[in-house]
């Protein structure tokens, strides 16, 4: 019998490892970590699923008895994964569709102010609520040396990434301490830091607003200014 190989990943398929379809039945297409319940289970793009399956190369060559290195499969996939049936089919997301399901990907940002010496100061930063790919809001203490940073200058940027793709942000941060905004972006997991709860003093909201973003999103570069009207 001809062998079957994942159409998302490349990976060879088994009566014990494909996909489900939305009634539960076998999918003879998609491997189960690619498709499960009749959906994908990453909103990857091709170049993400191929940084993903690099990361594998140990797995993949004790499986198919290969010997690649990380590189040499980076290659050999980026020559393979455009005939896969689901990287034949148009991605038809604009490019800030794209974003904002890579922003969904990431739990953490790289938020960097410009410090009293004009030097940037990038800080990693736990994501909180965001809207589309360019309004991120982040929590932080009101005595921190990034909420002084924002007070002498709002000028902020903003990067994410996940498996090769990467959007950088320039713009603008906004220090939210309003009451019925803090308590409506409270998170559980704040209580960690903020053991007062959403009425803790030292509990404030950073909402940072895009105004020019740079994209590498599936290999493709683009730089755009933003309409903020």
């Amino acid at each position: 019998m001809e062998q079957k190989f994942c159409q998302s990943c490349g990976m060879p398929l088994a009566t014990d490892n494909c996909g489900t379809n939305a009634d539960g039945s076998r999918n003879e297409t998609y491997c189960v970590w690619c498709y499960k319940e009749g959906r994908f289970t990453q909103e990857f793009t091709m170049n993400q699923m191929i940084e993903f399956c690099v990361r594998l190369t140990d797995q993949i060559n004790e499986q198919t008895g290969w010997n690649l290195t990380p590189e040499e499969a980076r290659a050999h996939m980026r020559r393979h994964f455009p005939r896969l049936e689901r990287w034949q089919r148009k991605d038809e997301r604009s490019l800030a569709e794209k974003a904002a399901a890579l922003l969904a990907q990431c739990d953490t940002v790289v938020l960097t102010s410009v410090d009293a010496d004009g030097f940037p100061r990038p800080v990693p930063m736990s994501k909180g609520h965001t809207a589309g790919y360019d309004e991120i809001w982040t929590a932080t203490s009101a005595d921190s040396a990034k909420v002084a940073d924002f007070r002498r200058n709002p000028r902020a940027g903003i990067c994410y990434a996940s498996y090769g793709d990467s959007v950088a942000l320039r713009g603008r941060i906004e220090i939210v301490d309003d009451e019925a905004i803090r308590r409506a972006m409270w998170q559980k997991w704040y209580i960690d830091h903020f053991p007062g709860g959403p009425t803790d003093p030292a509990y404030v909201l950073l909402r940072f607003v895009g105004t020019e973003a740079t994209f590498w999103i599936d290999r493709e570069f683009a730089h755009e200014k933003l309409d903020r009207e």
